[in-house]
Protein backbone atom coordinates (compact mmCIF):
# COMPACT_ATOMS: atom_id res chain seq x y z
CA UNK A 1 0.00 0.00 0.00
CA UNK A 2 2.84 2.40 0.87
CA UNK A 3 4.57 1.75 -2.47
CA UNK A 4 1.28 2.24 -4.27
CA UNK A 5 0.55 5.56 -2.57
CA UNK A 6 4.09 6.78 -3.25
CA UNK A 7 3.28 6.96 -7.00
CA UNK A 8 1.97 10.44 -7.59
CA UNK A 9 -1.07 9.32 -9.59
CA UNK A 10 -2.36 7.66 -6.42
CA UNK A 11 -1.01 10.17 -3.90
CA UNK A 12 -3.98 12.54 -3.64
CA UNK A 13 -6.04 12.73 -0.47
CA UNK A 14 -9.04 11.35 -2.36
CA UNK A 15 -7.02 8.33 -3.44
CA UNK A 16 -5.61 7.69 0.02
CA UNK A 17 -8.93 8.11 1.81
CA UNK A 18 -11.31 6.54 -0.72
CA UNK A 19 -9.97 4.94 -3.88
CA UNK A 20 -7.02 3.00 -2.44
CA UNK A 21 -9.03 1.49 0.46
CA UNK A 22 -11.83 0.63 -1.97
CA UNK A 23 -9.41 -1.02 -4.38
CA UNK A 24 -7.72 -2.99 -1.61
CA UNK A 25 -11.11 -4.13 -0.33
CA UNK A 26 -12.05 -5.44 -3.79
CA UNK A 27 -8.63 -7.06 -4.19
CA UNK A 28 -9.08 -8.88 -0.90
CA UNK A 29 -12.53 -10.31 -1.64
CA UNK A 30 -11.77 -14.03 -1.11
CA UNK A 31 -14.05 -15.39 -3.84
CA UNK A 32 -17.54 -15.12 -5.29
CA UNK A 33 -20.02 -17.70 -6.55
CA UNK A 34 -19.26 -19.24 -9.92
CA UNK A 35 -22.18 -17.60 -11.82
CA UNK A 36 -21.17 -14.15 -10.53
CA UNK A 37 -17.52 -14.74 -11.35
CA UNK A 38 -18.42 -15.95 -14.83
CA UNK A 39 -20.17 -12.62 -15.43
CA UNK A 40 -17.10 -10.81 -14.09
CA UNK A 41 -14.91 -12.92 -16.34
CA UNK A 42 -16.95 -11.94 -19.41
CA UNK A 43 -16.59 -8.27 -18.45
CA UNK A 44 -12.94 -8.51 -17.53
CA UNK A 45 -12.00 -10.45 -20.66
CA UNK A 46 -14.24 -8.50 -23.07
CA UNK A 47 -11.42 -6.36 -24.47
CA UNK A 48 -8.64 -8.88 -24.44
CA UNK A 49 -6.93 -8.81 -27.87
CA UNK A 50 -8.02 -12.43 -28.39
CA UNK A 51 -11.67 -11.34 -28.77
CA UNK A 52 -11.07 -8.03 -30.54
CA UNK A 53 -12.97 -8.90 -33.76
CA UNK A 54 -16.22 -9.63 -31.91
CA UNK A 55 -17.05 -5.96 -31.31
CA UNK A 56 -16.64 -4.49 -34.84
CA UNK A 57 -18.56 -7.45 -36.26
CA UNK A 58 -21.37 -6.85 -33.77
CA UNK A 59 -21.46 -3.12 -34.50
CA UNK A 60 -21.48 -3.74 -38.23
CA UNK A 61 -24.36 -6.19 -37.85
CA UNK A 62 -26.42 -3.80 -35.72
CA UNK A 63 -25.78 -0.89 -38.08
CA UNK A 64 -26.56 -2.93 -41.20
CA UNK A 65 -29.86 -4.27 -39.87
CA UNK A 66 -31.02 -1.03 -38.24
CA UNK A 67 -30.08 1.62 -40.79
CA UNK A 68 -31.98 4.90 -40.49
CA UNK A 69 -32.07 8.04 -42.61
CA UNK A 70 -30.37 11.13 -41.10
CA UNK A 71 -31.75 14.65 -41.28
CA UNK A 72 -28.65 16.58 -42.28
CA UNK A 73 -24.97 16.13 -43.05
CA UNK A 74 -23.81 18.31 -40.16
CA UNK A 75 -22.65 16.87 -36.86
CA UNK A 76 -25.08 17.16 -33.99
CA UNK A 77 -24.12 18.69 -30.66
CA UNK A 78 -23.23 15.21 -29.39
CA UNK A 79 -20.99 14.54 -32.38
CA UNK A 80 -23.51 12.18 -33.92
CA UNK A 81 -24.40 12.80 -37.58
CA UNK A 82 -26.04 9.40 -38.05
CA UNK A 83 -28.76 9.31 -35.43
CA UNK A 84 -30.60 12.57 -36.16
CA UNK A 85 -33.20 10.74 -38.19
CA UNK A 86 -36.52 11.09 -39.86
CA UNK A 87 -38.80 8.43 -41.25
CA UNK A 88 -38.28 8.44 -44.99
CA UNK A 89 -39.34 5.85 -47.50
CA UNK A 90 -36.87 4.55 -50.06
CA UNK A 91 -38.80 6.28 -52.86
CA UNK A 92 -38.57 9.74 -51.24
CA UNK A 93 -34.94 9.61 -50.11
CA UNK A 94 -32.59 12.08 -51.75
CA UNK A 95 -29.23 10.79 -53.06
CA UNK A 96 -27.46 12.41 -50.10
CA UNK A 97 -29.88 10.85 -47.60
CA UNK A 98 -29.31 7.50 -49.25
CA UNK A 99 -25.54 7.98 -48.93
CA UNK A 100 -25.92 8.88 -45.25
CA UNK A 101 -27.89 5.70 -44.70
CA UNK A 102 -25.20 3.72 -46.51
CA UNK A 103 -22.52 5.40 -44.40
CA UNK A 104 -23.77 3.35 -41.45
CA UNK A 105 -22.27 0.40 -43.29
CA UNK A 106 -18.86 1.85 -42.38
CA UNK A 107 -19.63 1.78 -38.66
CA UNK A 108 -17.55 -1.35 -38.09
CA UNK A 109 -14.50 0.29 -39.62
CA UNK A 110 -15.17 3.57 -37.84
CA UNK A 111 -15.32 1.69 -34.56
CA UNK A 112 -11.98 0.00 -35.29
CA UNK A 113 -10.52 3.45 -35.90
CA UNK A 114 -11.86 4.64 -32.53
CA UNK A 115 -10.31 1.58 -30.87
CA UNK A 116 -6.91 2.37 -32.39
CA UNK A 117 -7.10 6.04 -31.39
CA UNK A 118 -8.07 5.05 -27.83
CA UNK A 119 -5.30 2.47 -27.72
CA UNK A 120 -2.69 4.99 -28.86
CA UNK A 121 -3.62 7.52 -26.18
CA UNK A 122 -3.87 4.78 -23.54
CA UNK A 123 -0.36 3.55 -24.30
CA UNK A 124 0.97 7.10 -24.23
CA UNK A 125 -0.61 7.47 -20.79
CA UNK A 126 0.80 4.19 -19.52
CA UNK A 127 4.30 5.05 -20.71
CA UNK A 128 4.08 8.56 -19.23
CA UNK A 129 2.81 7.58 -15.78
CA UNK A 130 4.60 4.19 -15.61
CA UNK A 131 2.62 3.03 -12.59
CA UNK A 132 2.84 -0.48 -11.13
CA UNK A 133 0.00 -2.97 -11.15
CA UNK A 134 -1.45 -4.54 -8.00
CA UNK A 135 0.46 -7.47 -6.54
CA UNK A 136 -1.39 -10.81 -6.30
CA UNK A 137 -1.36 -12.36 -2.83
CA UNK A 138 1.24 -14.98 -2.06
CA UNK A 139 0.22 -18.58 -1.37
CA UNK A 140 0.38 -17.91 2.36
CA UNK A 141 -1.63 -14.70 2.13
CA UNK A 142 -4.36 -16.50 0.20
CA UNK A 143 -4.91 -19.10 2.92
CA UNK A 144 -6.69 -18.93 6.26
CA UNK A 145 -5.26 -19.90 9.64
CA UNK A 146 -5.85 -23.57 8.84
CA UNK A 147 -3.80 -23.26 5.65
CA UNK A 148 -6.94 -23.62 3.55
CA UNK A 149 -7.05 -21.64 0.31
CA UNK A 150 -9.73 -18.97 0.61
CA UNK A 151 -8.60 -16.36 -1.98
CA UNK A 152 -9.64 -17.62 -5.38
CA UNK A 153 -9.94 -16.24 -8.90
CA UNK A 154 -11.13 -18.99 -11.24
CA UNK A 155 -10.34 -17.04 -14.42
CA UNK A 156 -7.49 -14.93 -13.09
CA UNK A 157 -4.78 -16.12 -15.47
CA UNK A 158 -7.04 -15.80 -18.49
CA UNK A 159 -8.24 -12.29 -17.64
CA UNK A 160 -4.68 -11.14 -16.88
CA UNK A 161 -3.24 -12.59 -20.10
CA UNK A 162 -1.75 -10.25 -22.71
CA UNK A 163 -1.83 -7.25 -20.39
CA UNK A 164 0.76 -4.51 -20.65
CA UNK A 165 3.33 -3.68 -17.99
CA UNK A 166 1.95 -0.46 -16.54
CA UNK A 167 -1.33 0.20 -14.82
CA UNK A 168 -2.64 3.75 -15.36
CA UNK A 169 -4.91 4.30 -17.23
CA UNK A 170 -6.85 1.06 -17.67
CA UNK A 171 -6.91 0.14 -21.34
CA UNK A 172 -9.86 -2.22 -20.89
CA UNK A 173 -11.95 0.46 -19.17
CA UNK A 174 -10.97 2.96 -21.85
CA UNK A 175 -12.10 0.52 -24.54
CA UNK A 176 -15.30 -0.27 -22.64
CA UNK A 177 -16.20 3.43 -22.42
CA UNK A 178 -15.24 3.86 -26.08
CA UNK A 179 -17.62 1.05 -27.04
CA UNK A 180 -20.45 2.43 -24.90
CA UNK A 181 -20.14 5.95 -26.29
CA UNK A 182 -19.69 4.72 -29.85
CA UNK A 183 -22.89 2.65 -29.72
CA UNK A 184 -24.74 5.52 -28.05
CA UNK A 185 -23.63 8.03 -30.69
CA UNK A 186 -23.33 6.08 -33.93
CA UNK A 187 -25.38 2.86 -33.79
CA UNK A 188 -29.13 3.33 -34.38
CA UNK A 189 -30.31 0.82 -31.77
CA UNK A 190 -32.19 2.22 -28.79
CA UNK A 191 -33.66 -0.87 -27.18
CA UNK A 192 -33.33 -4.63 -27.22
CA UNK A 193 -35.89 -7.27 -26.28
CA UNK A 194 -35.01 -9.73 -23.53
CA UNK A 195 -37.57 -12.27 -22.35
CA UNK A 196 -40.38 -10.22 -23.85
CA UNK A 197 -39.28 -6.93 -22.26
CA UNK A 198 -37.85 -3.91 -24.04
CA UNK A 199 -34.68 -2.75 -22.30
CA UNK A 200 -32.71 0.41 -23.03
CA UNK A 201 -29.37 -0.42 -24.65
CA UNK A 202 -27.87 2.65 -22.93
CA UNK A 203 -28.89 1.30 -19.53
CA UNK A 204 -27.29 -2.06 -20.30
CA UNK A 205 -24.07 -0.46 -21.53
CA UNK A 206 -23.58 2.35 -19.03
CA UNK A 207 -25.45 0.83 -16.08
CA UNK A 208 -24.27 -2.79 -16.18
CA UNK A 209 -21.51 -3.46 -18.70
CA UNK A 210 -19.19 -0.50 -18.04
CA UNK A 211 -19.32 -0.83 -14.22
CA UNK A 212 -18.89 -4.59 -14.66
CA UNK A 213 -15.70 -4.14 -16.68
CA UNK A 214 -14.29 -1.66 -14.14
CA UNK A 215 -15.11 -3.88 -11.17
CA UNK A 216 -13.74 -6.98 -12.90
CA UNK A 217 -10.42 -5.33 -13.72
CA UNK A 218 -9.98 -4.44 -10.04
CA UNK A 219 -11.35 -7.77 -8.81
CA UNK A 220 -8.80 -9.70 -10.90
CA UNK A 221 -5.97 -7.48 -9.58
CA UNK A 222 -5.21 -6.05 -12.99
CA UNK A 223 -5.85 -2.48 -11.84
CA UNK A 224 -6.48 0.02 -9.09
CA UNK A 225 -9.73 1.98 -8.94
CA UNK A 226 -7.98 5.14 -10.18
CA UNK A 227 -6.82 3.30 -13.30
CA UNK A 228 -10.40 2.48 -14.23
CA UNK A 229 -11.59 6.04 -13.64
CA UNK A 230 -8.68 7.33 -15.72
CA UNK A 231 -9.46 5.00 -18.61
CA UNK A 232 -13.14 5.94 -18.60
CA UNK A 233 -12.36 9.66 -18.52
CA UNK A 234 -9.81 9.30 -21.32
CA UNK A 235 -12.37 7.75 -23.67
CA UNK A 236 -14.99 10.31 -22.70
CA UNK A 237 -12.60 13.10 -23.70
CA UNK A 238 -11.67 11.41 -26.99
CA UNK A 239 -15.28 10.65 -27.94
CA UNK A 240 -16.34 14.17 -27.02
CA UNK A 241 -13.59 16.00 -28.88
CA UNK A 242 -11.34 14.12 -31.29
CA UNK A 243 -13.58 11.37 -32.69
CA UNK A 244 -16.37 13.73 -33.87
CA UNK A 245 -13.77 15.70 -35.83
CA UNK A 246 -12.36 12.53 -37.39
CA UNK A 247 -15.85 11.27 -38.24
CA UNK A 248 -16.78 14.56 -39.88
CA UNK A 249 -13.63 14.58 -41.99
CA UNK A 250 -14.27 11.00 -43.14
CA UNK A 251 -17.87 11.82 -44.08
CA UNK A 252 -16.73 14.87 -46.06
CA UNK A 253 -14.11 12.83 -47.92
CA UNK A 254 -16.59 10.05 -48.77
CA UNK A 255 -19.56 12.29 -49.58
CA UNK A 256 -20.78 12.04 -53.19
Amino acid sequence: SHAHESEWVYSSTLSKKLFTPLGEYIHQIPSVSHPIEFFLFLCGYAFNPAVFLFWPILIHGLSYNKRLTPLSPSLSSSGNPLLETVTTTATTMTPFQKWQEDFLMFNGGLYVLSVLVTLAFTEIGKASFATTRPRPPTAEEGCDNNNKLVWRRRYGKLVASLKSKHSFPSGDCAQAMNLCMFVWKYVPVDRITLMGNDISIDWILFGIFLPGVAFARVFYLCHWVEDCIGGIMLSWVLQSSLMPVITQKIMIQLAP
